[in-house]
């Protein structure tokens, strides 16, 4: 589904990666690991075309979607948090029909541990780690063909951890997923990519 194909790429006159390859297939659980500074985030950033390799080819089949979840989450709208989550207001919901996506959100929010009077809040009232919860969400109601996790799991409580790990395990897609968490990434993962002097070590 992803092919990442004899990569290299420098930044500030450092190579990151040199010659490097890496097949994501449909079903695929991998963690991303190494130090920091390695070049986990640059290698997402390559995948998600918001850099371009110095040499070799990323490609994703065409019919396939891609969903990211960064570290650092964009600031919320206006929005309710039912809202962020669902990607639509109710009523825009209701004029288009669709009566699965709103009940499946408030299903994934409270796996994410907000209460049932949450969901009418405004999006842009809750904290970081809230806000980071509820993008979590909405990337867990569209369910993209491949999910890219920067450090998901960073605020969440054990609640909403365990919850989102069961999720995971029975996630259609194919995820790639930066952790430090050894334990989580052991629990979930089929196999692990170490970013390690330029290359990439699967095993």
């Amino acid at each position: 589904m992803l092919t990442v194909s004899q990569v290299s790429k420098s930044f500030a006159g450092r190579v990151l990666f040199e010659d490097v390859s890496l097949q994501v297939n449909r079903g695929d659980r991998i963690g991303l690991v190494g130090p920091n500074g390695a070049g986990k985030s640059t290698l997402f950033s390559l995948i998600l075309d918001e850099a371009s390799p110095d040499a070799g080819k990323i490609s994703l089949e065409k019919s396939a979607t891609m969903g990211y979840l960064p570290q650092e989450t964009a600031a919320a709208g206006d929005e309710s948090v039912l809202e962020l989550a669902c990607g639509k207001s109710h009523q825009e919901l209701e004029d288009e029909h669709d009566w699965e996506i709103e009940p499946k959100a408030k299903r994934i929010l409270a796996g994410l541990a907000f209460r049932e009077s949450d969901f009418a809040r405004s999006a842009k009232a809750l904290s970081g780690g809230w806000i980071m919860r509820a993008h979590l969400a909405r990337l867990l109601v569209l369910e993209p063909d491949l999910l890219l996790l920067d450090e998901p799991t960073n605020h969440l409580d054990l609640e909403s951890l365990v919850w989102f790990q069961e999720f995971l395990k029975n996630y259609p897609g194919a995820i790639l997923m930066i952790s430090h968490d050894r334990e989580f990434l052991n629990t979930l993962v089929g196999s692990i990519v170490e970013i390690a002097q330029a290359k990439l070590l699967r095993y």
